[in-house]
């Protein structure tokens, strides 16, 4: 019976190979139209996606030979340090480049060249000890299991960390649009990588042939709702062309978070009345607030001032830039509706500057939420 188990574990990962090969073969050759004419920004991980289910091959020493400690040692070291580290690369290749946060890529390569050099040697090396009797799969195991508590760290981390910029997203008021950023995305994965870890742990733990099996069948399952979750973009705008850096723009490379102590401790009175003559120039009177996708860089790209001020004034002086643009939305679609009693919801929802019918549904429930609390 025990023997059975670890044949089906051998058949559990060449399936689970089977599923990664296919998932790298659609992510390469595959992108729907007519994003493939900018795939770097509508796929932003998808290199890298493809790579990872390629290091699947890995596992096939152990789908051809399931019997042998040296085979089990690398599924073990693969679906705890390796993952992990995995799981944590595909989070931040797409997450981290739709945020602009690039700080991610040289760790990434430091861990994962010598990572895979040495998944590929340790069962090698183990081997070899274990003809010459040195306990070296006692020590390959505390091993796997302190490198394991690592990368564990890690990846909560980068949960963590990718979940705080969806909150931010609303936060921080940089989107008149509440899906510009794939917040829900974001939280699907984020949530699914915290089940995986769970999972990955008690495989581990279990140091068991038949949760291993399982594990991967868990796994395989994962990547076939991420590879349909993926090939159409999550991403809407389309690619935002280069910005000619002005000299404000240089001198004020401030955070958006303190962008408002930032603008109070440089903004003359004059100069903000300035400022505000120009957002109202170009937001209400040019109605760039009928662009679906408006963030407050374009905003401070037509107007010709720092993303700074333009943040700080919106939230000092105007109520927010989600809030003022969104209201006025809101606004021309009763206007419309008034002017055009033959309209349906659809035409009075795209010609009001809203992306959906959901974005619609979604924002004035918000805007409802903050009429309550300001009540």
């Amino acid at each position: 019976m025990a023997a059975n188990i670890v044949y089906l574990s051998g058949l559990a990962t060449a399936f689970f190979i089977a599923t990664n090969l296919a998932f790298a073969a659609v992510r390469w050759f595959h992108m729907c139209r007519p994003y493939d004419k900018n795939p770097d920004y509508y796929f932003p991980g998808r290199k890298i996606a493809t790579l990872i289910a390629l290091a699947s091959l890995f596992l096939l020493p152990y789908a051809f030979n399931p019997t042998s400690p040296s085979t089990w040692l690398i599924v073990k070291a693969y679906f705890l340090p390796v993952e992990l580290y995995f799981l944590t690369i595909l989070l931040f290749s797409y997450f981290g480049n739709v945020m602009d946060w690039k700080k991610w890529e040289r760790p990434a390569k430091w861990v994962g060249i010598p990572g895979l050099a040495g998944l590929i040697l340790a069962p090698l090396i183990a081997g070899l000890f274990q003809k010459w009797h040195i306990g070296s799969f006692e020590l390959a195991n505390g091993v796997i299991l302190v490198l394991g508590i690592i990368m564990t760290v890690i990846c909560l981390w980068s949960v963590a960390r990718v979940l705080r910029w969806a909150q931010n997203v609303n936060d921080d008021d940089e989107y008149s649009n509440p899906y510009d950023f794939p917040v829900v995305f974001a939280r699907k994965n984020a949530h699914r990588m915290l089940l995986t870890i769970v999972f990955l742990w008690v495989a581990a733990l279990s140091d068991n042939p038949g949760v291993m099996a399982l594990l991967q069948l868990f796994l395989s399952g994962f990547s076939l709702l991420l590879l349909i979750g993926v090939l159409e973009p999550h991403r809407h705008r389309e690619l935002a062309q280069e910005r000619p850096e002005t000299s404000e723009q240089a001198a004020a490379e401030a955070p958006a978070a303190s962008s408002t102590e930032f603008y109070n401790r440089t903004l003359s009175e004059s100069k903000a009345l300035t400022i505000l003559s120009a957002i109202s120039e170009v937001v209400v009177e040019q109605q760039a607030y009928l662009d679906p996708h408006l963030t407050i860089q374009d905003v401070a790209d037509k107007a010709g001032y720092s993303r700074t001020y333009i943040a700080g004034l919106f939230k000092t002086e105007l109520g927010g830039f989600f809030n003022f643009i969104n209201n006025l939305r809101l606004e021309y679609a009763d206007n419309y509706q008034k002017e055009h009693p033959d309209a349906t919801l659809s035409e009075v929802i795209a010609e009001s500057g809203f992306a959906s019918r959901t974005t619609y549904y979604a924002v004035k429930a918000r805007m409802q939420k903050e009429k309550e609390k300001a009540a």
